[in-house]
């Protein structure tokens, strides 16, 4: 082949690839970040507060929730909207006792009561109102009321989870710390510890790393967080929950390479996760969190939902961004579960340093150095019974 024939092949064979490339970009939604099927309910949001009750469904499914397992059922009359915990979506061996799930039950109860009161209802709002099925989170009975939208309902479509580093160069002032304690003043059984000291948050850091190398080496515990990531466009697209690429908070040429690259396995997910959990003490702002006077107290979770989903609205308004940190409790759980006992507990106690209270969930805080997405959201019509 002479010189000029090779690079006319080359020439050819680098179209077709360079070609196969933007192929995949465009079919892995490189160039589609929240958009589709799978976000529409952020869209929708605006206009679907004309839909009556229904309209504050929309609202409740924009709540965080562990792994965006998004585990919610709303049964819906009149006057009348009915919580249910859908338990079929839970995190099994990550959750066994369904700690995180009925806080995320409580953040989709914050919204909801939120777009109530912006919406003109008033409401009495009854927790577990059946003793004999502990999935009926709450019953809320609405009449019309004095409309009154507060800055907190306003964030509902801005708030997002942010895996990402912060921005350490601007700290979080102990006047911004004392603000979003009080936001769950209403809450007796439930409160906000700030780690303020940078020993407590080196062992906090520390202690959920050696947390996360346990978690990915119990195969149980791997499998059900594995379950959740979503490896690809298409089933992000179609289940419409779950962790994606783009909330992994990576930057935006990772982001892309991740998408176009044939998908992880679950152990490169790990050890990936793994890499990620070691490297937070470094790339963390603050630390809380919060606590409940019992921790295995469906209530006080409930509770502690609602205040957390205040504080993530709260953030979101003054361009803070948070993330649960679960790992520590998760294998405190699942150790517990099993039968044993575990040495994070303790250390994890030492912690809070007041032993009338329990750990409910860890969180970061911080600043952004990147943008925020948005986590995909099933239809208001798969959630209501």
């Amino acid at each position: 082949m002479n010189r000029r024939n090779f690079l006319r092949s080359f020439g050819a064979v680098s179209i077709l690839v360079a070609g196969g490339v933007v192929w995949r970009a465009y079919k892995e939604g490189v160039f589609s970040t929240g958009e589709g099927p799978a976000y529409q309910e952020w869209t929708d949001w605006k206009k679907d507060q004309s839909d009556g009750l229904l309209g504050l469904v929309h609202s409740a499914l924009l709540a965080a929730s562990p792994h965006n397992t998004q585990p919610w059922l709303f049964r819906m009359s009149e006057s009348r909207i009915d919580l249910f915990a859908d338990t079929e979506r839970n995190l099994g061996a990550i959750d066994p006792y369904f700690r995180e799930m009925y806080i995320g039950l409580g953040c989709a109860l914050e919204n909801l009561l939120l777009a109530a009161k912006a919406n003109a209802y008033d409401y009495q709002l009854e927790y577990l109102p059946d003793a004999s099925n502990a999935s009926h989170v709450a019953t809320i009975n609405f009449e019309n009321g004095e409309k009154t939208a507060s800055a907190l309902f306003h964030a509902i479509p801005h708030r997002h989870t942010f895996r990402g580093p912060h921005n350490l160069d601007k700290r979080v002032s102990s006047h911004t710390r004392n603000s979003m304690s009080m936001l769950g003043n209403e809450f007796v059984n439930v409160k906000l510890l700030w780690l303020e000291k940078q020993a407590d948050r080196n062992l906090f850091f520390d202690l959920n790393a050696a947390a996360t190398e346990e978690l990915i080496n119990d195969e149980e515990q791997s499998k059900a967080s594995f379950k959740w990531f979503r490896n690809s466009w298409q089933e992000l697209q179609n289940k419409k929950d779950g962790v994606f690429i783009d909330t992994t908070g990576i930057s935006a040429s990772f982001r892309a390479m991740a998408k176009i690259l044939p998908p992880v396995s679950r152990e490169t997910g790990d050890q990936y996760f793994l890499d990620a959990m070691k490297n937070l003490r470094d790339s963390s702002g603050m630390v809380g969190i919060l606590v409940a006077k019992n921790s295995a107290d469906n209530l006080q979770r409930v509770q502690g939902g609602r205040f957390w989903q205040r504080l993530h609205l709260w953030g979101t308004i003054n361009d803070l961004v948070l993330q649960p940190i679960n790992q520590i409790p998760e294998r405190i759980d699942r150790i517990d579960n099993l039968g044993g006992k575990s040495l994070l507990a303790e250390k994890m106690q030492s912690l809070v340093n007041d032993t009338d209270w329990q750990v409910l969930m860890p969180f970061r805080m911080g600043y952004s150095k990147q943008p925020v997405f948005p986590s995909p959201r099933r239809h208001v019509k798969d959630c209501v019974i």
